[in-house]
């Protein structure tokens, strides 16, 4: 693959990235501003998204249709719903449940169940990710996706009883529809910012001020297996 995109739901998330993905290129300020760069001979290309499902699935989309993107990589910050993964802690997305969606709002069994398929789990392509040193050994998570930012104890523990969900962003749903479609691999490496509870705002604050950096290995060695 020689034709990597890069999405990031905010500048902040993508910082420290910025600085270690080889050669700067420049970038491109069209309909999104792109920044571009040179790494072990891929041509990489890194968007900022913006927050949420719809703005995450433009961007990628954007770039499989302007730059003919090969994969998509995101990174980025997100809540746990699992007391085993602590703030700081990377996973490797495994699966996603957009919880946000339901066919039926007087079924309630049909919660995250999109029309024509049978499940609301949803598998995104990370076979290449299990080939790589650094992230095979990352859990294997379930992230819950949906246009909410989790703040709330309560609704917190309805993703983990309904969907056995262990992290939640906002992003996760709207770039699988958009790889899905377009055939390409989808590998979400997540940094657990809060406990998706009444005191999330204040930890994320925290996380984003400190840098968000322990993901920057994992890419750069990703990047140069491919």
């Amino acid at each position: 693959m020689e034709r990597v995109g890069i999405v990031t739901a905010l500048a902040d998330e993508s910082a420290i990235l910025r600085e270690n993905l080889g050669q700067y290129l420049g970038a491109d300020c069209g309909v999104y501003e792109v920044h571009k760069y040179l790494l072990e001979g891929k041509q990489v290309y890194l968007i900022n998204s913006g927050v949420g499902e719809i703005a995450a699935a433009m961007a990628a989309q954007y770039l499989a249709m302007q730059y003919k993107i090969e994969i998509v990589l995101n990174v980025g910050l997100v809540g746990s719903l699992n007391k085993n993964l602590r703030r700081g802690m990377l996973a490797l997305v495994k699966e996603v449940v957009h919880y946000d969606f339901t066919p039926s709002y007087s079924d309630i069994s049909r919660m995250g169940i999109h029309i024509d398929r049978d499940s609301a789990i949803l598998t995104p392509s990370i076979a290449i990710a299990e080939k790589s040193e650094h992230l095979a050994v990352l859990p294997k998570v379930r992230i819950a996706s949906g246009d909410k930012f989790i703040n709330d104890s309560t609704f917190k523990n309805m993703l983990v009883e309904r969907f056995s969900c262990d992290i939640c962003d906002m992003e996760s749903a709207g770039l699988f529809f958009v790889c899905e479609r377009y055939n390409l691999p989808l590998i979400m490496v997540k940094c657990v910012s809060d406990n998706a509870d009444e005191g999330a705002d204040e930890s994320f604050s925290r996380v984003v001020d400190a840098g968000v950096g322990q993901y920057v290995a994992c890419v750069k060695e990703l990047l140069k297996q491919l």
